[in-house]
Parts: structure tokens; sequence; C-alpha cells
């Protein structure tokens, strides 16, 4: 591919310097490399800078410790963007050649829209998971900038772009792959998103969470229903994801509900400070 594409690619980064090289590589084709870093103490910027990256700062303060606002550190990714089409890339994923594939199609022959990419783990010995129960595991990473309305990216975690009205949307059959790591990654990676979504999210009393609660029960119930076809039948050239990884996305969603519950968010309300006499 002579020409690259108009394509802006945004990588959240903290610390990501095991993961960032693989990731940048994957999207040289792009005429745009945005790292949105959060404080790296380690070598992230330098290899950012190597590939020529332009980076920038996730918020103005408190860099170097986690993120509690991923759609406020995406936002910033589109006021310095350049190109007319955005790719969200997260730091431990890469992109395939399939995904690439879809992306110049796209952007070629496609006018301003917004396109689901599915999201695929990858196994230790470098075999592609091809059964799980979160799948297509579809997320709304590649839009033309036309295709968003100004309030740009929403929701601190699990963040998603908000579209315009009777935006056209498109379903990528290319892939991001992310490298499954340990189960403890996963259960800490888990942990800290329940941690933002408990003190963040604000639910309209009992019967906005009960809304909540009846959509998590269906999709719970579906996701069992697909766990065991995928365990209890044999598939052709199926490749599972761990079944441990499997129960602690139950365990995540459980767990979420209890967190997020008015009662239990009562409880955790901090004292009110005492009166002065």
């Amino acid at each position: 591919m002579s020409e690259k594409l108009p394509v802006s690619v945004h990588i959240l980064t903290w610390n990501s310097g095991k993961t960032l090289r693989r990731a940048i590589e994957s999207v040289r084709t792009c005429a745009e490399i945005l790292v949105i870093d959060g404080g790296s103490s380690d070598d992230t910027l330098r290899i950012a800078q190597k590939y020529g990256a332009k980076i920038i700062p996730q918020r103005d303060r408190e860099q170097g410790t986690p993120l509690q606002n991923f759609a406020g550190a995406r936002n910033r990714g589109l006021q310095h963007a350049t190109q007319p089409w955005i790719l969200s890339l997260d730091s431990d994923e890469y992109a395939s050649p399939e995904l690439l594939n879809d992306l110049q199609h796209t952007v070629t022959h496609g006018r301003p829209c917004a396109c689901f990419v599915p999201r695929k783990y990858v196994l230790p010995d470098g075999q592609i998971v091809t059964h799980a129960t979160t799948y297509p595991n579809e997320r709304i990473y590649f839009f033309h900038k036309d295709a968003i309305a100004v309030e740009g990216w929403e929701k601190r975690v699990h963040e998603r772009p908000k579209l315009k009205a009777g935006m056209p949307i498109k379903h990528f059959q290319g892939a991001s792959l992310a490298p499954l790591g340990t189960i403890k990654e996963y259960w800490e990676k888990n942990l800290r998103y329940i941690a933002i979504e408990r003190d963040k999210t604000s639910y309209n009393g009992w019967k906005h969470w009960l809304q909540h609660l009846r959509h998590a029960l269906r999709s719970r119930a579906l996701a069992c229903v697909r766990l065991l076809w995928i365990w209890g039948f044999p598939h052709r050239n199926c490749v599972c994801l761990p079944l441990r990884h499997e129960l602690l996305r139950f365990w995540y969603a459980w767990r979420l509900i209890i967190a997020t519950c008015p009662f239990h968010r009562k409880l955790r309300k901090p004292p009110l400070p005492a009166s002065r006499p």
C-alpha cells in the first residue's frame, strides 16, 4: 500500500511499553498515530517517539495514576486528530490484516459512517479464540469525524462515541486482536472497572436500577445458554475462551449489579463531618 490511509489511530497508554510496539506496528499504514498517555514511567513514550507518534496527555492533573474517565481521554484525541477517520485501539491490542482491509475499503468507497469493530482474544500459544460468550464483542471503534455528535465519546468506562441521528452503522468482519493475559491481570482489570462504575454510575433510584437488573438477568441467562452450547457440544476447529475467564465475566456482571445498587451505594456513603460546636 503506497499511500497511507487517512486514518487517525488513537491509543490510550499508561506504562504500556510491553505491548505498544506491536499495536503501532499493526497500524503503520495509517497516516496518523496519537498516543494518549496517562503519565507513563516506562519506555512507552520512547517507543511512541521512535515510531513518530504524536503524544498527548490524557488529562491536566493526576497523570501517573489509573485512568478514571476513558471517554474524556478519547475526546482529547478527537481534539488533536488531523485525519477524517478515527480508529480507536487499546494499547494491549493490535489490528488484524482483515481489519486493515476493512478500513481501506471503507475510506476508499464509503461515505461518513460508524463501524462496529469485533474484538477477539488471542491465547498465549498464538491461537485466536473463535468461541466466547461475549462474541462478537463489538465496539464502535472506527468512524468518520462527521459521524459523531458534538459531545464526542461518552461513559467513563466501556466508553462509546455518541453518534449523530441517522448516521449509517456498519459491522466489520476484521477484528482487533487482544492477547489474553493471566487470570490475575483479568481479575484486577475487572476490579478497577467495577470501582469506576460504582463511584460514577448514577441510577435514578430503584426503578432505574431494577430496569438495569432485568437487563442484566436477561443477558446473563443468554450467556449461560451460549456457554453450555460452546462447552457442551463439539464444534469444528473451535478454540474456546478458557473457562476461568468465562466465569470471571459472570462474576463481574453480578458484582457490578451489587455495587451499583442504591441500597449498597447508600451504605458506602462517607459519614457527614461533625458540626462545629
